[in-house]
């Protein structure tokens, strides 16, 4: 009946989302998958039900489609055997080394299983204990839907990507393939285009030359954050040619990035190469918009002030600014960015990102080297100091040196314009201390800062991917 190993493609929805599914695709088993529903309502043991998919489609053994008992509970599937037989539904039961296999003449069978499953979809659209995809199965998740020109099933996308997304993805997949065909490219249209992944190594030569590090002012995200890159078939060897042209002079330091960025804007409105970033939606509808480098877009953006006081307990990881901006058409809105430093306890260093405070994925990064760097030059170097036998962040404050008599002076006192510090005396190790010295160094930067005004509205711009030096795309969210 089932080898020892579940096949490469093997998948399960488990409980009500299984007996859902069958009751959709075959309008035979309605009937007994109502039965089962509600005989198991409130049942915790309808989560042990799970409809078998092979490659991507419901498993089917001689024309019946198969719902393990797992564990193996012989009981509980007797008990769902008698409440079937009340339909007059039973065709044939057999007993085997494994246990009974019960068939329905309505078209499906239950049997006992007693080994782990894998790839589990939940009753949640959730995937069951798994861990969460590579960035690289996130994006050609959404991908092969893009080249097969049309929105795949939930398993075939599994099948292809090599991992078991959850409803949570796969409604993601849809509402981003919507606003695609609506707001990028036609469906229609899909077919005239090649696609590629921008961290496949092996996409295009001209991809891996317009994204060349050695040509760019910053890191590639900073310039533009496409995590997909759409190429027009018909203008792929011309587009090579004068992307060659523009980077050999590029290396050489002949031509500047508002050159490469003015060739990028005008194939873009060409629909010959159209770069898109990937973010998770969690919405039912994916909101498309055309970044770029706008007059009337940045002059739109000010900061109007701070929101929410953030709770900042300084042996954490990170410190949230909550804020309010206004961008275009004078609408209001709530926008926060997350500090937090990277690398080691002797390697520190501190990044940040911003996001509205209720959307799940972060906008993007603000741009290091031309943003924070520039604002606060050297702040990370408080990371570094001697703290010798201090065993709190507050003590090694107050052993620094007289050049941050100021930063003292202002974490003496607990509120501040955006923050409130916590647990300043705790005991903390070195990492601990050092990560909160550069935290707490920043937060104080930020909140003396002279020109708030300013300050936000690069920040704001650098995390919406809107640089001095950005070049146009499409973001989805």
């Amino acid at each position: 009946m089932e080898t020892e190993v579940e096949n490469k493609g093997t998948a399960y929805l488990q409980g009500i989302k299984g007996l859902d599914y069958l009751a959709k695709i075959n309008v035979n088993l309605s009937k007994p998958m109502n039965v089962l529903k509600k005989f198991l309502s409130g049942n915790p043991l309808r989560k042990s039900l799970y409809l078998t998919f092979n490659d991507g489609e419901p498993k089917i053994t001689k024309g019946v489609y198969q719902i393990k008992v797992n564990p193996k509970n012989e009981t509980f599937l007797n008990s769902l055997r008698d409440e079937l037989s009340k339909e007059k539904q039973i065709v044939d039961t057999i007993n085997t080394v494994q246990g009974q296999i019960i068939t329905f003449k309505s078209g499906f069978q239950l049997y006992a299983s007693g080994k782990k499953l894998g790839n589990v979809i939940g009753e949640d659209g959730k995937a069951v204990a798994a861990t969460n995809p590579k960035i690289s199965q996130q994006e050609d998740g959404f991908i092969f839907n893009l080249k097969a020109g049309k929105l795949l099933p939930q398993m075939e996308i599994n099948k292809k990507v090599g991992f078991n997304f959850g409803e949570d993805w796969y409604n993601s997949y849809k509402a981003s393939f919507n606003g695609f065909i609506k707001e990028i490219i036609p469906q229609a249209q899909l077919k005239n285009y090649e696609f590629y992944r921008d961290s496949d190594n092996k996409k295009l030569e001209l991809l891996n030359q317009i994204t060349d590090t050695e040509i760019l002012p910053s890191a590639k995200d900073n310039w533009n954050p496409s995590d997909v890159w759409c190429v027009k078939i018909n203008q792929k060897d011309r587009l090579q040619k004068e992307v060659k042209v523009l980077y050999d002079k590029a290396i050489n330091d002949k031509v500047s990035i508002e050159k490469l960025n003015k060739f990028i804007e005008v194939e873009f409105k060409k629909q010959n190469l159209i770069g898109v970033p990937l973010k998770q939606v969690t919405t039912s509808t994916a909101a498309v918009a055309t970044i770029t480098k706008d007059a009337k877009y940045v002059d739109s953006v000010k900061f109007l002030g701070f929101g929410e006081i953030f709770k900042f307990d300084v042996t954490k990881t990170y410190f949230d600014i909550n804020v309010k901006m206004v961008c275009l058409k004078l609408d209001k809105l709530d926008y926060m960015f997350r500090f937090r430093p990277r690398g080691s306890s002797s390697a520190v260093t501190q990044n940040a990102e911003g996001k509205p405070p209720k959307q799940g994925p972060f906008d993007g990064a603000v741009d290091k080297a031309n943003v924070i760097s520039v604002f606060f030059p050297g702040a990370d170097n408080i990371a570094k100091v001697n703290i010798g036998k201090s065993e709190s962040i507050e003590e090694a404050i107050l052993n620094l040196d007289k050049k941050y008599a100021d930063f003292k002076k202002w974490t003496s006192k607990k509120n501040h314009k955006f923050v409130s510090l916590i647990n300043l005396e705790n005991k903390a190790n070195e990492q601990e201390i050092r990560r909160g010295l550069l935290n707490t160094y920043y937060s104080y930067l930020i909140d003396v800062y002279k020109d708030h005004k300013e300050l936000f509205k690069r920040f704001y711009l650098a995390s919406k991917k809107v640089n001095e030096f950005s070049s146009i795309h499409y973001k989805i969210s």
